[in-house]
């Protein structure tokens, strides 16, 4: 008889789910009155042009900003975890990223608790604390919460495509943790968005194609974001795939995309601090961009298949890596 799926794993103090989270999953344990200050502080940055590596003052900001030096503190210390401000030795905090580059950024809210739910699934999941499979009322007793959070965050994961429901059963689909996944999820890929390029009603806007322009250019100037800022570098990349299937007018495309997206999201970011690897495809993206610019639809879709040809090949090279590195080392035997 299967051991009931509470049973089979200790159950977690909610207080304690945290530490089991990779970084990029934790929430923003911060309060909202310090979210929006350090917000103010980046919209201060932007109306004045701040250079990057411009001095940022605490008691400056204090005056300007007509609050306490502890709040600014606080603010400041959301900023530099979000790879927005750095702390210099003899310097104090310095600006990260110039004014220009942080028009329209945003902190996340702070976390509900059916996203720190959302995001515990997925850690455990990965980590394999949870089966594939697994009831509502099962995860309301292992995580010690109320049924609406459940059924919350599961409505959550199935808009991304990480779940499926089938009677009053749930299942996490495929991961992209083995060789195996991985073929068949860039086999996907290139079904999709290759051709997505060539449909008659492809519309591409303009301004969002110059921005996106803009910023695989500040990134291929600045290389050192990819181990600065790895979770900058992976939204952009998937920003870009995800507006190219926009423009397609496919939205079957468009959430194939996203759930792509999501699912190397759940891998974590260690190939987007692969300056190398991140040079290469910023590359091809812009490439791919010129293109579309061009009106050259054919030599986009061209360009775009060779991309994913090369990502496959780099992520087929880095499981190999991995699981050579795994793997035990047999001693030789030697002769007497």
């Amino acid at each position: 008889m299967a051991t009931p799926v509470e049973n089979r794993y200790p159950l977690f103090d909610p207080a304690q789910t945290e530490q089991f989270m990779p970084t990029a999953f934790r929430p923003v344990s911060a309060h909202p009155r310090h979210i929006r200050l350090a917000e103010r502080i980046v919209e201060a940055a932007v109306a004045g042009d701040w250079p990057a590596g411009a001095r940022v003052i605490e008691q400056e900001l204090s005056r300007g900003l007509g609050v306490s030096r502890t709040p600014v503190r606080a603010a400041l210390s959301l900023l530099v975890q979000h790879g927005v401000v750095r702390v210099r030795p003899n310097r104090g905090h310095i600006l990260a990223r110039s004014g220009a580059e942080l028009a329209g950024f945003r902190l996340p809210s702070p976390a509900s608790p059916e996203m720190i739910l959302h995001d515990a699934l997925i850690s455990d999941r990965l980590a394999g604390r949870i089966g594939p499979e697994f009831a509502q009322s099962a995860l309301a007793r292992r995580y010690r919460t109320g049924l609406a959070v459940v059924q919350r965050a599961l409505a959550r994961l199935e808009e991304e495509g990480l779940v499926s429901r089938t009677g009053w059963r749930w299942s996490f689909v495929p991961s992209l943790d083995t060789e195996q996944s991985r073929r068949t999820s860039y086999e996907l890929r290139l079904m999709l968005e290759p051709p997505s390029l060539l449909v008659p009603g492809f519309r591409a806007e303009r301004a969002v194609l110059e921005q996106l322009v803009e910023e695989h250019t500040t990134l291929a100037a600045r290389p050192e974001m990819a181990q600065e800022d790895p979770a900058r570098v992976f939204a952009l990349d998937a920003r870009f795939h995800e507006t190219l299937a926009t423009w397609s007018g496919n939205l079957f495309v468009l959430s194939m995309v996203r759930q792509q997206n999501t699912l190397r999201r759940l891998l974590g970011l260690g190939s987007y601090a692969d300056r190398a690897r991140v040079a290469v495809w910023c590359r091809e993206h812009m490439a791919i961009l010129s293109a579309i610019a061009a009106d050259d639809m054919a030599m986009a879709a061209r360009l775009m298949h060779r991309h994913l040809m090369h990502a496959a090949a780099a992520a087929e090279h880095s499981l190999a890596l991995a699981g050579a590195a795994t793997r035990p080392v047999r001693a030789r035997r030697r002769r007497v």
